[in-house]
């Protein structure tokens, strides 16, 4: 699914969602909304940057009645912050659709005036004593199930549980999964779905033998770049090809153009004469077993679930995947269940944002015993109800960073001109314009959006960059080896005398 509108919710709620700039589902979305949209019980192994809230919430927007006197569904979460949290996270979303939400602390004193209510573990006793009338609920939801069993008797839950009438659609999600939630959610679901599918035994979630690797290339600067990244490392003897699935047909015709642009010339599976092969999720899949060993696979955006995983990655093939940093738990659960091991790929060489992180690290080993921190200790605490200590720290990092970096900015210049620049090997080196990016990216360190055209001809090549790095991709490439040869890299002269920009230092002539 590439958007809410294919996951067939109420009008309002997508709209509602676009307002707030949640245009395309993350992957456990896209499986979990058709799931609750249709009344049915679901588990989900969902946790921090799945989207569980927008999960559970958006398909229970489009079916429930709100405006009733009592209500419509409650929200079991681990303390009153992270009650408060979400219910103020989906008030704009729910408000657009007439839906009214709240979070039960002691500020709020009409429970039964809201339709969407969230309901901490320390006043979990207003939900049998009467405060919290429970004659119209049609849905009930556990956030975080792991740390609600950690907060609440387990009696305690099983006898709330036992209040909801049979057809209630229960909710249940957790990550990590445990075997005390798998138990407490088998007695208390019916024909739950499973989100993403897991095999189950004795209430305990199997993994299946590791078969093969998915290397996951985290997405840095833009998907594009990653993804041209990833295919000049893939495209290595023996692979001669590199399948790239794709969402969408308009994501693949746009990653084409960009592949086109870099030198890689792009067709269907199966076209001999393209180095790239692009499908579109749900298009067939030809049988590439006459391929083997010289085709790797490339997930372009996340799989939805363990099936498209599947089909995408056949185990005999080089695979790998690109995810940002909030999909990585979603996508490493699916692997785990069809024998695939996640990987990370690393960074060639350090760069600006490696090399500070080091350096972050040594001073946070440094301050790790301050007396100082006593106050921050505070704060942690504080926040711990709602968030994980890795989200916080990751959070805090990220703000220090930001700071650093503002305080060194300057202004950049806008429009910087393209520069052409005279490289010595050409086609008679058997040099393609794949083997020219791979150098000039892999030794100068310059993202790959910031090379233009490549032209290579008989016994050069001409590649045009932007002026500001000209001189650092000059310096990087002089006297490395291409081709089985030494190469020579200046800026291309011939242009300069037609009469083009200027493009470099010019040469004084040699007189005689």
């Amino acid at each position: 699914m590439t958007s809410f509108e294919e996951l067939n919710l109420d009008p309002e709620v997508t709209e509602a969602l676009a307002a707030e700039g949640i245009e395309f589902p993350t992957p456990f979305q896209a499986a979990a909304i058709p799931v609750i949209a249709r009344g049915n019980d679901l588990l989900g192994h969902a946790g921090p940057g799945a989207g569980t809230l927008v999960g559970y919430a958006a398909g229970l927007l489009s079916r429930i009645e709100g405006g009733q006197e009592s209500p419509a569904v409650i929200v079991l979460t681990t303390g009153v912050r992270q009650a408060r949290d979400l219910a103020r996270s989906l008030a704009p979303i729910a408000s657009a659709c007439s839906i009214r939400v709240a979070a039960l602390d002691g500020r709020w004193n009409l429970p039964q005036m809201a339709d969407f209510l969230f309901v901490p573990s320390d006043t979990i006793s207003a939900l049998f004593d009467g405060t919290v009338a429970l004659a119209h609920v049609q849905a009930v939801v556990v956030h975080d199930g792991d740390g609600l069993l950690r907060t609440t008797p387990r009696d305690r839950l099983d006898s709330l549980f036992g209040e909801w009438p049979p057809d209630t659609q229960r909710i249940i999600c957790g990550q990590p999964f445990g075997p005390d939630l798998a138990s407490f959610a088998a007695g208390h679901t019916k024909r739950a779905a499973s989100v993403p599918p897991r095999r189950v035994e004795d209430g305990r979630s199997t993994k299946s033998a590791t078969k093969g690797t998915l290397e996951v290339y985290v997405v840095d600067e833009s998907r594009e770049d990653t993804a041209l990244n990833a295919v000049v490392d893939l495209l290595q003897d023996p692979v001669h090809h590199v399948v790239v699935h794709t969402a969408s047909s308009d994501q693949a015709a746009d990653l084409g153009d960009f592949f086109t642009l870099h030198g890689f010339h792009c067709g269907p599976v199966g076209d001999a004469d393209n180095p790239v092969w692009l499908r579109v999720e749900g298009e067939d899949l030809p049988d590439l077993r006459e391929h083997r060993g010289s085709v790797a696979t490339l997930s372009y955006s996340v799989p939805s679930g363990v099936e498209a995983l599947s089909e995408r990655h056949p185990l005999q093939s080089p695979a790998a995947a690109i995810a940002e940093i909030r999909e990585l738990g979603h996508l490493k659960q699916i692997a785990s269940n069809v024998g695939l091991k996640v990987t990370r790929r690393r960074p060639p060489r350090p760069t600006r944002v490696s090399t500070q992180i080091d350096e972050l690290g040594n001073r946070l080993n440094e301050l790790v015993t301050s007396p100082g921190l006593t106050p921050y200790y505070l704060l942690v605490e504080a926040l711990s109800d709602s968030f994980t200590p890795s989200e916080i720290a990751a959070a805090a990092l990220y703000q220090l960073d930001e700071s650093t970096t503002k305080q060194k900015r300057t202004a950049k210049p806008e429009g910087d001109p393209w520069v052409r620049l005279f490289i010595t090997a050409g086609t008679r080196d058997e040099v393609g314009p794949g083997e020219l990016l791979g150098a000039v990216t892999g030794e100068s360190g310059i993202a790959g959006s910031r090379i233009g055209r490549i032209d290579v001809r008989d016994n050069h090549a001409l590649v045009e960059v932007r002026q500001e790095d000209a001189q650092r991709i000059i310096d990087a490439l002089n006297g490395t080896t291409l081709g089985g040869r030494a190469i020579r890299v200046d800026y291309d002269r011939a242009r300069e005398r037609k009469g083009g920009p200027q493009k470099g230092p010019r040469r004084k002539p040699v007189r005689g």
